[in-house]
C-alpha cells in the first residue's frame, strides 16, 4: 500500500477540513503580520521622523527574522515533527508581535520585528508541510491553494483592523491584534502529528494509536536519506530546485516590491492621501479571487500551465499598471495585478511540496521560504530607489520582466505533478 492510499484510508474528510481550518488561521495571522507594514510604515516614519531608507530598513527587518525562521524551521520540523514545531513558532511570532505594539523606539521595534519574524517565518513552511501530509493526491493541490488563499483573509483582516479601528486611535493597535496568532497555537493541541512523518520516523505504535488503525499491510515507506540543504541540489533535483527557487524569489520580490510601498506607488501615480488607504484595502480584497481562480485551474489545466498563465498575467498587468495615470485605471489594474500575483503565490505553495519526497519536503519548503525572505528584504529598497527618483513605472516594468522570464523557464523545466503521487 502506498502512503497516499493509507492517508486516504485513515484520515477523514472532516479531519482534513479541520486541519485546513487551523493551518489557514495560522497562515492568515502571518499574512496580517507581514501586510501590516503597508498601512503602518508611513505612520511609523512620521511619528519617529524616519527617512525613506530607515523606513525601508523597518520593512526589511520583517524579512530578516523570517529568513532566519524559515531557513531553520524546515530542517527542525523534519527532525522534531510538524506539530510541535508549528506550535512553538506560532507562539514566538504572536508573543513578540504583541510586544511590538508597546515599543517606543525604532531600534527596539526592529529587534522585536526580527524576533517575531523568526516565529512567523518559520511557521509557514512547517504548516505547509504539515497539511500536505494529511492529503491524498486527488485533493492535494486544491487544499494547498486554499491554505495559501488564507493569506488574502489575513491581509483583509489587518486592513479592516487598521481602517476601522486602529486608524482612529493608534497604529499600535494593529500590532496588538496580531495576538490572534495564539488561537491556532491553542487549536494545534487538538490535532495529531503528521501521519506520514510518524511512519517515516518509524513510530508505528504512535500512528496506530492516534489514527485508530492497525497496520497489517506493507506500507511503501520512502527511502531514508540524510536531510540536508545539499540534497536539494543533487542529481535528479538540481534543475527543479534552481527553477522553483527562481519562482519563489520572483514571487516575493514582485509582491513585496509592490505591496510594502503600495501607498507610495499610488501617491506617485496621483492618487490622493485619503484614497491610497482605500485603494490598498481594495487590492487586499482582490487577492481572494486570485487564489480561488488558481485553486480551480490548478486541478483543471495542471501546475505548469497555471504557473505560466499567472506569471504572464502578472507581467502584462504590471506593465499596464505602470503606464496608466487616471485614478480609475490605476485602481482597475492595481486590482488585476493583485489577482494574478496572489494566484501565482497560491500555485507556488501548492506546487513546491509536490516536487520533493516526504524526507526532503520540510527542508525544500524551508530553503524556498528563506530565499523568499531574502527577496522580500531587498524588495522594499528596490521600490524606494525608484520612488525617490520619481520613476516608479520603470521599477514596475522591471518586476514585469522578472515574472515573464520566470514563468517561461518554469514551464520549460519543471515537471507536471497533477494527480501524481509524492512519496
Amino acid at each position: 500500500m502506498t502512503f497516499d492510499s493509507l492517508i486516504e484510508k485513515v484520515v477523514s474528510q472532516s479531519q482534513r477540513n479541520y486541519l485546513l481550518f487551523i493551518t489557514s488561521l495560522g497562515w492568515a495571522v502571518v499574512a496580517a503580520y507581514v501586510m501590516i507594514t503597508s498601512f503602518t510604515l508611513p505612520l511609523l516614519a512620521q511619528e519617529w521622523n524616519l527617512s525613506n531608507i530607515f523606513a525601508s530598513t523597518i520593512a526589511s527587518s520583517t524579512f530578516i527574522g523570517m529568513f532566519i525562521g524559515t531557513l531553520s524551521a524546515g530542517i527542525i520540523s523534519d527532525y522534531f515533527g510538524r506539530k510541535k514545531s508549528a506550535m512553538f513558532l506560532l507562539f514566538i511570532g504572536s508573543f513578540f508581535s504583541v510586544l511590538s505594539g508597546f515599543i517606543g523606539s525604532p531600534t527596539l521595534f526592529i529587534i522585536f520585528r526580527i524576533l517575531s519574524g523568526i516565529g512567523f517565518g518559520g511557521s509557514m513552511p512547517v504548516l505547509n508541510a504539515y497539511l500536505t501530509e494529511f492529503l491524498n493526491v486527488s485533493i492535494r493541490g486544491k487544499y494547498l491553494v486554499y491554505l495559501e488563499s488564507s493569506w488574502a483573509i489575513g491581509s483583509i483582516f489587518i486592513a479592516i483592523i487598521h481602517m476601522f479601528i486602529a486608524r482612529n486611535f493608534t497604529w499600535r493597535l494593529d500590532y496588538i491584534f496580531l495576538g490572534a496568532g495564539f488561537i491556532p497555537f491553542l487549536l494545534l493541541f487538538t490535532v495529531p502529528e503528521s501521519p506520514k512523518y510518524l511512519l517515516i520516523r518509524e513510530k508505528k505504535e504512535e500512528f496506530e494509536k492516534l489514527f485508530n488503525y492497525n497496520i497489517k499491510e506493507k506500507i511503501i515507506v520512502p527511502k531514508k536519506e540524510k536531510v540536508t540543504i545539499n540534497a536539494l541540489f543533487k542529481k535528479g533535483y538540481l534543475v527543479r530546485s534552481l527553477n522553483i527557487l527562481l519562482l519563489w524569489f520572483t514571487m516575493s520580490f514582485g509582491y513585496y516590491g509592490i505591496f510594502v510601498w503600495v501607498k507610495g506607488i499610488l501617491a506617485q501615480k496621483g492618487v490622493n492621501v485619503v484614497l491610497t488607504d482605500w485603494y490598498t484595502f481594495y487590492m487586499f480584497l482582490a487577492q481572494l479571487p486570485g487564489y480561488l481562480l488558481a485553486a480551480y485551474l490548478i486541478e483543471k489545466i495542471g501546475r505548469r500551465k497555471s504557473v505560466l498563465l499567472f506569471a504572464l498575467g502578472t507581467a502584462i498587468s504590471s506593465v499596464i499598471f505602470a503606464s496608466v495615470s487616471s485614478n480609475i485605471l490605476v485602481l482597475i489594474f492595481s486590482l488585476v495585478v493583485s489577482i494574478f500575483c496572489m494566484g501565482e503565490w497560491g500555485l507556488t505553495y501548492a506546487y513546491t511540496p509536490e516536487l520533493y519526497p516526504t524526507t526532503m519536503r520540510g527542508t525544500a519548503n524551508g530553503v524556498s521560504g528563506a530565499l523568499t525572505r531574502f527577496s522580500g528584504f531587498i524588495a522594499p529598497f528596490y521600490t524606494s530607489y525608484f520612488l525617490e527618483r520619481g520613476n516608479i513605472n520603470i521599477g514596475l516594468i522591471g518586476i514585469a520582466i522578472l515574472f515573464l522570464l520566470t514563468g517561461i523557464l518554469n514551464f520549460i523545466f519543471l515537471p507536471e505533478t497533477l494527480k501524481k503521487e509524492v512519496d
